[in-house]
């Protein structure tokens, strides 16, 4: 072989090296451009994720405000429901009480995250359950794990 043929394989194999190394470093700094890039995205996705769950914080502490709200609203405005079977056995009980605007109200509880059903009754008729109470443990009539 001739030395100029030689010659020209050595030129043609360090030109593809050259071309090789060239094109690799092409490939890396797109590479490391869309790498950035994707970096970008992922930091704006996690500030708008943290953003979002801040927000829904607040709208769930607002929802729990407006239910404690609405469930005041409702013992303002007297917005009693009845209870057929409980009402009668309360006249039969409580004469007095069958004349008196009471009811069943659902009151929010917080511990519970829900509403509850409250019986909703003149104040002064708490007087006539402490005494029938009061008489019931003077006479021995005491429900079952109270105590004269």
């Amino acid at each position: 072989m001739s030395r100029s043929f030689l010659s020209f394989i050595v030129v043609l194999l360090l030109g593809t090296n050259a071309y090789t190394w060239y094109a690799r470093g092409t490939e890396r700094s797109e590479f490391e451009a869309r790498e950035s890039e994707l970096l970008e995205t992922r930091t704006r996705l996690e500030t708008r994720v943290r953003e979002l769950e801040v927000l829904e914080d607040t709208l769930r502490a607002e929802i729990e405000t407006l239910n404690r709200r609405l469930a005041d609203a409702r013992l303002v405005a007297g917005e009693f429901r009845r209870q057929p079977g409980l009402e009668q056995r309360l006249k039969r009980s409580y004469p007095e009480l069958a004349r008196t605007d009471w009811g069943v109200v659902e009151v929010y509880d917080e511990g519970e995250r829900g509403y509850v059903d409250y019986m909703v009754v003149p104040l002064w008729m708490s007087e006539s359950f402490i005494l029938d109470h009061t008489n019931a443990r003077a006479t021995g009539r005491c429900l079952r794990g109270q105590t004269r």
